[in-house]
């Protein structure tokens, strides 16, 4: 492949994405979440192998991977929770993308319910400092550990 020559791999493009993007790896994050799923749910669990399989592993060329990523997270994230997703931008402001989700700036999952944690959707490559607390602050388990 050229330099001048866009990416073909559906993983190459994804990489790539992320780069475009300064977005680190969400694979990881959803596996936690498809753990979570399949202990409490077989059935869910395979609705969300099913919409990884048609939604995000048969992306097209014109498809930007990392998009069909993030959707799949939010999507399986409020299958988890019912809630609502909230972009952090680097001064820590929260806003609600309403439709596609913003890809670049900290996105979370804040669920409906009293005492849930917030789950990360997608963390930015290089988190700004109120980035990283809110994430911090939303997302640890209690106790001070964190859940992502």
């Amino acid at each position: 492949m050229s330099d001048t020559e866009p990416p073909r791999d559906v993983d190459e493009r994804y990489q790539a994405s992320l780069l475009r993007h300064a977005v680190t790896d969400v694979q990881p994050l959803y596996r936690q979440l498809l753990r979570r799923l399949k202990m409490r749910d077989a059935e869910e669990y395979n609705e969300a192998v099913g919409r990884y399989e048609s939604d995000v592993a048969a992306g097209g060329q014109d498809v930007d991977p990392l998009r069909s990523w993030v959707e799949y997270g939010a999507w399986l994230a409020q299958l988890l929770a019912p809630g609502r997703l909230v972009s952090i931008d680097r001064d820590g402001r929260a806003i609600e993308p309403g439709g596609t989700p913003p890809l670049g700036p900290l996105l979370l999952h804040l669920p409906e319910e009293n005492g849930e944690r917030a789950m990360p959707i997608a963390v930015p490559a290089e988190p700004s400092a109120a980035q990283e607390a809110a994430r911090q602050l939303l997302c640890a388990a209690p106790g001070g550990g964190r859940s992502g």
